[in-house]
């Protein structure tokens, strides 16, 4: 019998995974496409996007201060403890999901003045009440996230993603147009589904008791603050140019623009999704956090993996984005075409930037990583108004190439300093993925 490959283990535990990560951009896709096509004009798909980066903003930030945490204290507690971690974790979650309530409620006007968004106040108060639902759905996604119960969140996404994107083909067949309210609803809507189906997944693992500790609360809101840091941080970096188009050009037509091409960007992210969620919990373990060979050997090799299918992809955007673009938005949105090409080669530098957040927080050292990424995100802000002021839409993607090449030279130099970290093994294990990949189908063949 053949020798399994190296990469058997991380691959079968990140095939649930990958379509998890997987589904959410194709149904994303999917609803986008419908949209674009004639449910919503272009001005109505600039607010729609700039609602979608609002929501992804509380998501974070909640994931920031209590997903993080929760992962890595999990990981290190005995058997007894984890119910403790985890009630220590609801209590965060909801206090926190309670204050974003409050100041999305407060701020809703003043936001959708300040982005130029028409029609953004009234979906901001709607699903500010549909937050209350994200309090037991993300602590039954983390609680599966922790034991790497990827099976299990395939299928809660699955539903979640997929009734939303039922309920827009159905009232599209029917009405041929929808509102912007209406599809917060739906929105809505599906994490209430995604409730039901993530608590049929994660009952095994939950507890009737509700203990809160004083010591566990300490330590998942002390290391929580610095990755929350980090994780604003992170959505600036990523959401600036999403935030800076509208007011300073004066229209949500080229936010809906570059919503299009973000659609595939994400799409192109997902490896690096994937992985992550695999790595974080291997290099929290205690046996694992402090060895620094087996961290640099974790951190080159996921980059690698993910690099070898990044690649291909960004060649791929960067040759065809105008029959991307065509199929994905139409014709209306051919302005999103030279955005795209220049953007795409971002998803090399992002992969390593990903990673690196990844390994400094799993390994205790989150206020690095927020230091490195806030030093990050105030430049990109910067450049980012700097170059749309400057060239216009397209400034906004020149903004994106400086800034990830200046964070991808940053990390890399901490990232040697702490662990030796050399990034030509991460291109040598992309270019070994392809021959190992092709012996473990072929080995899978023949059984």
């Amino acid at each position: 019998m053949q020798e399994k490959s190296k990469y058997q283990g991380w691959l079968l535990a990140g095939l649930y995974n990958g379509l998890q990560k997987l589904s959410i951009p194709i149904f994303g896709v999917l609803s986008t496409m419908i949209l674009a096509h004639g449910a919503l004009t272009k001005p109505e798909m600039g607010v729609w996007t700039i609602f979608l980066t609002s929501t992804s903003f509380v998501e974070l930030i909640r994931q920031a201060l209590v997903k993080t945490s929760l992962i890595k204290y999990v990981n290190h507690a005995d058997g007894e403890e984890q119910r403790y971690v985890l009630a220590a974790a609801l209590f965060i979650n909801s206090i926190v999901t309670i204050l974003l309530i409050a100041a999305i409620t407060i701020c809703a006007g003043w936001l959708a003045s300040v982005l130029n968004a028409e029609g953004l106040k009234p979906m901001l108060y709607i699903f500010a009440g549909g937050m209350v639902l994200l309090i037991p759905f993300s602590h039954f996604e983390w609680a599966l996230y922790s034991k790497s119960e990827f099976k299990g969140l395939f299928w809660v996404y699955f539903f979640r993603q997929g009734f939303n994107l039922f309920m827009i083909v159905l009232y599209f067949l029917f009405y041929r147009e929808v509102s912007l309210n209406v599809l917060v609803v739906f929105f809505n809507l599906g994490i209430l589904i995604g409730i039901i189906v993530a608590y049929l997944q994660v009952k095994k693992h939950l507890t009737c008791t509700f203990i809160l500790k004083k010591e566990w609360l300490s330590s998942l809101w002390h290391f929580g603050k610095y990755v929350f840091g980090s994780g604003v941080s992170t959505l600036v970096f990523s959401n600036a140019s999403q935030m800076m188009l509208s007011p300073i050009l004066g229209s949500t037509s080229f936010t809906a623009s570059q919503g299009i091409a973000n659609r595939v960007i994400n799409l192109s992210d997902i490896p690096s999704q994937v992985l992550s969620d695999i790595l974080y919990p291997k290099s929290s373990k205690k046996e694992n956090a402090a060895n620094r060979e087996r961290i640099k050997f974790f951190y080159e090799k996921t980059v690698g993996v993910a690099l070898s299918v990044n690649i291909p992809i960004v060649c791929f955007m960067i040759a065809f984005p105008k029959i991307i673009i065509l199929i994905l938005g139409g014709k209306d949105y051919l302005d999103a075409v030279p955005y795209l090409q220049c953007i795409a080669i971002t998803g090399i530098f992002l992969t390593f930037l990903k990673y690196f957040g990844v390994i400094i927080d799993s390994t205790g050292r989150p206020k690095v990583n927020f230091l490195t990424i806030s030093f990050i995100a105030l430049l990109h802000v910067a450049i980012t108004y700097y170059c749309i002021k400057q060239f216009g839409f397209i400034g906004a993607a020149y903004a994106a190439i400086v800034s990830n090449i200046i964070g991808f030279i940053v990390s890399q130099v901490i990232l040697y300093r702490y662990f030796k970290i050399n990034i030509i093994n991460c291109f040598k294990y992309a270019f070994a993925f392809y021959p190992e990949i092709a012996t473990m189908l072929r080995d899978k063949i023949k059984v």
